[in-house]
């Protein structure tokens, strides 16, 4: 729920401290501020004194609209990944374009995907990106790493290789990637089972660099956003490595 949330916004706007809150609805100051970090919720009994302490709803207090809109944009996500995997772009944009109206400011880069993927040769695709990247601040850094990624690939594929490749240049070098870093802080036993599982993927993406990686622009895209495994290809570590020793030699 986002109850949590609500409640410390409608505190700070009725002025009142945790300790005043709690003296209002019978509880202690610790309890508010347990409430407010999201470590347990308020009593059933008490949401209704709290919603009228506030002036809202119940339903208001505890997010119900907040909820309908995340299950609503969790819907639209499935389908995007449906159509996508299944390569019916047209059918994927016509859906986007639909949504976007309702949810301006999240799908942004699956649009851009959707019309690059489905023959766009506009920039259109490239400035929603764009648009995506100015409004990326408060968002996870994940996506806006990916969202760096997708854009250099856009870039390239409309000639402005200068673009990408500064870009390129500005993300995170491999030290700082999860497969070097999330290793060290793993129980012995899941450490091992994490990098069985990644390093050959790895391998096959260096493998892939040496080879030239004759994937498109739109392969790129297609892999960051909706099927990755089918574009990593996992290699033989024992051959991987030969072509490793031979490319370094």
């Amino acid at each position: 729920m986002f109850i949590a949330k609500n409640l410390r916004q409608l505190r700070l706007e009725k002025g009142l401290t945790q300790e005043e809150l709690a003296t209002r609805v019978g509880v202690t100051g610790q309890a508010v501020g347990k409430w407010e970090r999201d470590e347990c919720y308020p009593d059933i009994t008490l949401l209704p004194g709290l919603a009228n302490l506030f002036g809202v709803t119940v339903d208001k207090l505890i997010g119900m609209e907040e909820f309908n809109m995340q299950e609503k944009t969790n819907e639209i996500q499935r389908r995007v990944h449906e159509l996508g995997s299944q390569g019916r772009y047209a059918e994927l944009v016509e859906l986007l374009e639909e949504e976007s109206k309702n949810f301006p400011n999240d799908l942004l880069t699956d649009l851009g995907i959707a019309l690059t993927l489905a023959g766009d040769e506009t920039e259109r695709p490239l400035r929603l990106f764009e648009q995506a990247l100015e409004e990326s601040g408060s968002r996870s850094y994940k996506y806006r790493g990916t969202l760096y990624a997708e854009l250099c690939f856009l870039y390239h594929r409309h000639g402005q290789t200068e673009k990408a490749e500064k870009l390129a240049r500005s993300l995170p070098h491999t030290w700082e990637a999860r497969e070097m870093i999330l290793p060290y802080f793993l129980e012995q036993a899941k450490r091992e089972d994490y990098l069985r599982e990644n390093l050959p993927r790895i391998l096959g993406r260096i493998c892939a660099l040496i080879d030239g990686d004759g994937r498109t622009n739109d392969e790129h895209l297609h892999s960051m956003h909706h099927t990755p495994d089918k574009y990593t290809k996992a290699v033989d570590p024992a051959d991987a490595v030969i072509i490793i020793a031979e490319f370094l030699k």
